[in-house]
């Protein structure tokens, strides 16, 4: 066994280096200098707290809360009555119409089903008219007049942003914001995220919507005075214009009545 003397001694506990004191001359500045960085800190929390405050108030003021999303949306409501004051639209049927299948807030409905609807509706509206027109005979495919007429991105780019739907939809863009080119031309840009298709897809779930609650002739004048004219020359050929404006002018003209008029009761004599 080694003997106490023979053992290495142990090493002393290190100490730990405390921060220096300021010499008394020299503290005024350096405490000076501490407490200007701990307020550009604390500033610096407080811009990032509140922006990200700003940025949340703004998200829940437009899509609304989580906890929300499975109740109607008055602002919803409110942007369809806008567009069509005749129309009472129910909170939930407004709420599906403009939700789109890309947001969140779609596992509680969406306006797929009513896209679907619409579509076919406005195809055997536009089918009708076209049939009855004398300039068919010149129109050697009229199923290319029909999809060029009713194309997603035609009625978005026209009808879509006339009744400013992108604003008031529920909707994600398919493209991150950071990956878009800066610089880009307006309308590509729009393209590119997706809004004219979403807006396209969002008019035919109002037709949709209209046909399954306020029925089928509500929804043939809302076709033939408030969609067809916007698409004169931006969709339909020139050879059917005069069709297009007929039936517009037969039905009221763009601002006529959608909903039949009442039926006046004369007092038995």
């Amino acid at each position: 066994m080694k003997r106490r003397s023979e053992e290495q001694p142990r090493s002393a506990p290190q100490r730990i280096p405390q921060r220096a004191r300021p010499s008394e001359e020299n503290a005024p500045g350096q405490r000076d200098e501490v407490e200007a960085a701990e307020a550009a800190e604390r500033r610096a929390d407080r811009r990032i707290l509140e922006s990200e405050e700003a940025r949340r108030a703004e998200a829940e003021s437009w899509n609304g809360t989580r906890s929300s999303w499975k109740e109607p949306a008055p602002r919803l409501t409110k942007h369809l009555r806008a567009l069509f004051p005749e129309l009472r639209f129910p909170d939930e049927v407004a709420k599906r119409i403009l939700t789109h299948g890309s947001h969140p807030s779609a596992i509680y409905g969406h306006n797929g089903a009513f896209q679907f609807v619409g579509r076919r509706v406005m195809e055997s509206y536009l089918l009708l008219m076209l049939n009855s027109s004398k300039s068919l005979r010149s129109t050697p495919d009229i199923d290319e007049v029909v999809a060029r007429t009713l194309n997603s991105y035609t009625l978005g780019e026209t009808v879509g942003s006339n009744w400013g739907l992108g604003r008031a939809m529920r909707w994600t863009p398919s493209v991150a914001a950071r990956l878009l080119k800066k610089g880009a031309d307006q309308r590509e840009l729009l393209r590119a995220v997706g809004l004219y298709k979403i807006q396209g897809d969002a008019v035919s779930a109002i037709m949709g919507g209209v046909f399954f609650q306020f029925g089928g002739s509500v929804a043939h004048r809302l076709f033939h005075t408030r969609i067809l004219p916007q698409l004169i020359q931006r969709g339909l050929p020139a050879a059917f214009e005069n069709d297009a404006r007929s039936v517009c002018a037969s039905m009221g003209g763009e601002k006529g009545r959608l909903l039949p008029p009442k039926p006046t009761t004369e007092p038995a004599s």
